[in-house]
This record gives C-alpha cells, sequence and structure tokens, in this order.
C-alpha cells in the first residue's frame, strides 16, 4: 500500500468516526443474542424433522405447539426459518464487527429490520400459541424475547443515525 491510499483511508476513517458502544458493543449484543436463538430454533428444528418429542422444562405444552398445523408451512418447520432469520443475523452482525462504521449503517439497518420482521412474525406465533392453539412452548417464548431483544438493541443503534452531523454541527 502506498502513501496516498494510506492518507484516502485515514480521511474516510476520519470522516465517520467509531461510536465505541455502536461499532463493537452493538453488535457483540446482537451476536450472541442470535446465537441463542440459533441454538433454540435449531433444537426445535431438530424435534421436528427428526420427531422428537421437545423436552418443556416442566410444561407440558411444547409438544401441543410443536406438532400444531401452524408450527410448519408445508414442509418446511416454523423453526428452520427461524434458524435461517437467526443465522443471516448473526452473519451481519459478525460482518458488523469486523468492519465497525467504515461501511456505513446498512449493516445495523439490515440486523434492524430483520428483527423486526421477526419480532412482527414472533408476535403472530405468539398470539397463535395463546388464542388458537391454547398450548404456550418456552422454546418459542424464548426465541420471541431474543428477537424482541434484537430489535430493542438494534433500534437503539438506529436512533444514533446521524449523530456525528449534529455532532460537527456544535
Amino acid at each position: 500500500m502506498n502513501g496516498a491510499e494510506t492518507d484516502v483511508r485515514a480521511e474516510a476513517e476520519e470522516e465517520r468516526p467509531s461510536l465505541g458502544w455502536r461499532s463493537f458493543g452493538l453488535p457483540v449484543l446482537v451476536l450472541l443474542l442470535a446465537l441463542g436463538g440459533i441454538g433454540a430454533s435449531g433444537y426445535l428444528t431438530y424435534a421436528r424433522w427428526f420427531d422428537k418429542s421437545v423436552a418443556c422444562a416442566g410444561f407440558h405444552s411444547c409438544n401441543a405447539v410443536a406438532e400444531s398445523s401452524y408450527s410448519h408451512m408445508g414442509p418446511i418447520p416454523v423453526a428452520f426459518l427461524g434458524l435461517l432469520g437467526y443465522a443471516a443475523i448473526l452473519a451481519v452482525a459478525a460482518f458488523w464487527l469486523r468492519v465497525g462504521d467504515r461501511w456505513g449503517d446498512w449493516p445495523l439497518l439490515l440486523i434492524w429490520g430483520m428483527a423486526l420482521g421477526g419480532a412482527a412474525y414472533s408476535a403472530y406465533l405468539t398470539y397463535l400459541e395463546l388464542f388458537v392453539i391454547d398450548a404456550v412452548c418456552i422454546w418459542c417464548v424464548a426465541q420471541a424475547v431474543v428477537m424482541l431483544g434484537i430489535l430493542l438493541i438494534s433500534t437503539a443503534g438506529v436512533l444514533t443515525i446521524g449523530r456525528w452531523e449534529e455532532e460537527e454541527d456544535e
């Protein structure tokens, strides 16, 4: 790398300073929550594909939810869709952690959009559990809480967009 390239990179990094919690803490929190979501949805996917009973930790309604007609879309378990969603969020969070704020706000906005969609779908599934299936699965509730956590954390980050411009004006 020559001196001109180094100067251009340094200027680009100065134009968009890194907020420590936003470029490190926020993606780490999202990454950890996504790992939890992968664990829960991976377990439910395994139970569905291999026709296993879902361990429910004292609750007896997990299997009622897991075996309901709402637990799959055709041959695809809803838990597998959750697994894919959490894996996508994990991948974007890992990328965001690697590049920080150098690539702009798109990793944060992408995570926020995926979390918004995931939280909305989780709310729908929770409604089905409570009012249609009349059974609650602790694994499903855990996934809904994890997705809500990702949504709240990413919303906090989205609310900081534009902060650099405001600080420069002062």
